[in-house]
């Protein structure tokens, strides 16, 4: 059941009410969202929700226990083992075919590997366990003691599947508090979902036909047309799980609880450190708290090696947790070693900026990042390292200097309303805010009052979404329902 779906609206429209009939009862608000959530979630496949609760006992009761010891070693003791047991379950369900790969006597096991049925989001919601279980420890936050809250909190079906990934320290304590949301609430949860639907059923769902075709058909395309293929793949990549976390920010609000808001433009970026600042921030940010930052903070006399090591580490660790294949591994590195670039050279660019005219110096830096990315994608996208290989060596021959496909080049369209309305709402709270575009003045010069002002805000509003329903309604690939990439993590 994907949010772009009839079934959904319908699902969610009966949690919605149950769910604010109950406005006087926390507690039973929180059983009619885990109920819907383990629903939500079954649909997929009958066996997740057992997995998924198996998850959560387990880290509620490590939670507890530690919570309830003060010797340090054994709070220790407690939390690897703990971090082992929670994370045995997303490395043997997505990682066991590729660990038995390739070594003589273990080939029954592969076999019977690649047959595992990983449950959709494993990736999502084991991190967000790992998280809660080393705050129990770190003492940052108190162990949960109503299970039920932890259990909504951890399968909350808006982000169950792709993120964002939540903190404990900020998303569970709003699960205990008393659900309360405001006009202005609705609008920007109304926005984030008009948004996030227009940004995956039009540009998305569109452009993947386009880019399916080029990874599909690698060898026999020139190389003009595969750089165009790689970059409406990042394209398509934004769009999808950008557009999810839309939705899932709006649903959220609907009821009355507040997500990260996980995608701040990250193609503007003028370098890779502050492109990880802006995309998928909130894994970016669990790497930091949970991966990079005891590293550095451990070996703190390492200096500039210490971070060096961090980095790598930590962006291996993101492109092994993307998927199982080598290719996950070499994009990571990649990203990591380029990360590393950047820490050691640091004072030598910002030196360079000062030296040259500022817009070639923002030009030339956001020219990489877009180069650097394509480069990466084709690792991220390719089924292989061979095959990532391939498609860099014909992008690179001779064929780059030929026109590319016209078939290909047609969908590029899609990213032009996508590329010009994020540019234009930049400043905005979010992308359907339109109160920036307010100057509460009128043309006589006359003060327009505040309520006046409210309403042509809400009137420039309706019209956008009006129009935004009506594209998506006129422009959504209708063939088939496109699965989120992101599922696939």
């Amino acid at each position: 059941m994907l949010f772009n779906t009839k079934e959904f609206a319908v699902f969610f429209a009966v949690i919605l009410v149950l769910y604010w009939l109950l406005f006087k009862w926390r507690q039973l608000q929180n059983l009619v969202l885990l109920a819907g959530s383990m629903y939500f979630y079954a649909q997929l496949h009958f066996s997740f929700p057992i997995y998924l609760a198996a998850i959560i006992t387990v880290s509620y009761l490590f939670a507890f226990l530690i919570s309830k010891n003060e010797h340090h070693t054994q709070r220790k003791a407690l939390l690897v083992l703990g971090l082992m047991i929670i994370s045995s379950g997303l490395v043997y369900t997505k990682y066991s075919g590729l660990f038995f790969s390739g070594i003589k006597g273990l080939e029954p096991w592969q076999a019977s590997a690649l047959h595992i049925l990983a449950p959709i989001g494993i990736s999502f919601y084991t991190f967000s366990t790992l998280g809660y279980i080393t705050d129990v420890y770190r003492k940052k936050i108190s162990a949960e003691k109503n299970l039920l809250t932890y259990a909504t909190y951890i399968s909350f079906f808006p982000h169950l599947l792709s993120g964002p990934i939540p903190s404990a320290q900020t998303i569970l304590p709003q699960f205990n508090k008393r659900a309360t949301v405001y006009t202005s609430t609705i609008d920007e949860a109304v926005g984030e979902i008009i948004w996030g639907l227009f940004k995956k059923m039009v540009v998305a769902d569109n452009i993947a036909m386009a880019v399916s075709y080029c990874f599909s058909q690698y060898q026999e395309l020139n190389g003009s047309t595969l750089i165009i293929g790689v970059a409406l793949f990042g394209i398509q990549l934004y769009a999808d799980f950008s557009g999810y976390s839309s939705i899932a920010k709006g649903l959220a609000g609907l009821l009355g609880i507040e997500l990260l808001q996980n995608f701040q433009l990250p193609f503007s970026s003028k370098s890779i450190t502050e492109y990880w600042r802006r995309w998928h921030i909130s894994l970016t940010n669990w790497l930091y708290e949970y991966i990079f930052n005891p590293i550095v903070v451990t070996y703190r006399n390492g200096g500039m090696w210490t971070i060096s090591f961090g980095l790598v580490l930590t962006f291996l660790i993101s492109g092994f947790w993307h998927g199982a294949g080598w290719q996950f591994v070499v994009w990571g590195l990649l990203h990591g070693i380029v990360m590393v670039y950047e820490a050691v050279t640091r004072k030598q660019r910002k030196k360079l900026s000062k030296q040259m005219p500022l817009f070639i110096y923002n030009f030339c830096s956001r020219l990489f990042v877009l180069l650097f990315l394509c480069f990466s994608w084709v690792f991220f996208r390719a089924g292989s390292i061979q095959e990532a290989v391939t498609i860099l060596n014909r992008i690179c021959s001779k064929s780059i200097m030929t026109a590319p496909m016209q078939y290909i080049t047609k969908y590029t369209v899609w990213c032009v309303p996508l590329i010009i309305i994020e540019w234009l709402q930049r400043k905005g709270a979010y992308t359907m805010d339109t109160r920036q575009w307010l100057i509460p003045e009128s043309i006589s010069g006359n003060a327009l009052s505040a309520q006046k002002a409210t309403k042509i805000n809400y009137a420039i509003k309706a019209c956008m979404y009006v129009a935004l329903c009506t594209l998506i309604f006129l422009l959504s690939k209708k063939q088939n329902i496109v699965e989120y990439y992101y599922f696939k993590f």
